[in-house]
């Protein structure tokens, strides 16, 4: 049994195709105009309508499903903003998309991070014990206070007691 498909196995074989064997109904020889023969003339060109606000509206505020979809890398939600259909290719608005894409990615990866972090209670466990080490050394502190302000407060509570 080859790996290979039917066809192709037969040409490398030398066998050829019988008259029995019609051609695929989808191969039909093309003129030289590139119209084949008993084709219809192609009527005019159908443009689709642009979405209606709502629907728009309807699109843009639909959060993802989360449930059976993965997030997206960090590249794709900067090249989003990069070569992305919602604004045109040059001018201000594309370096606002691009600006924006930037801050979109750092906000997904805490996130991701975040999310990384307490998947797994061992992880979470060994963060938090990192954390409440990192709370009991002076110089740590300042840092503390400015990225983790809120979970410091509680730190500082436990550990000052």
């Amino acid at each position: 049994m080859s790996a290979l498909p039917k066809r192709l196995t037969d040409k490398l074989a030398g066998k050829a195709r019988t008259d029995d064997q019609a051609e695929p109904a989808h191969l039909r020889p093309v003129n030289d105009d590139g119209t084949a023969p008993g084709a219809t003339e192609p009527g005019p060109a159908v443009r689709p309508a642009p979405p209606s606000l709502l629907e728009r509206a309807r699109t843009e505020l639909t959060p993802p499903d989360i449930w059976s979809v993965d997030r997206p890398a960090l590249s794709k939600i900067v090249n989003y903003g990069r070569y992305g259909q919602q604004v045109s290719d040059e001018g201000m608005a594309r370096t606002a998309a691009r600006a924006w894409s930037w801050f979109a990615a750092l906000n997904a990866a805490v996130a991701y991070g975040w999310q990384w972090t307490t998947e797994r209670p061992s992880r979470a466990l060994i963060t938090a014990a990192l954390v409440v080490l990192a709370a009991l050394v002076p110089q740590t502190r300042a840092v503390m206070t400015l990225l983790l302000w809120p979970a410091y407060t509680g730190i500082e509570l436990v550990t000052d007691l």
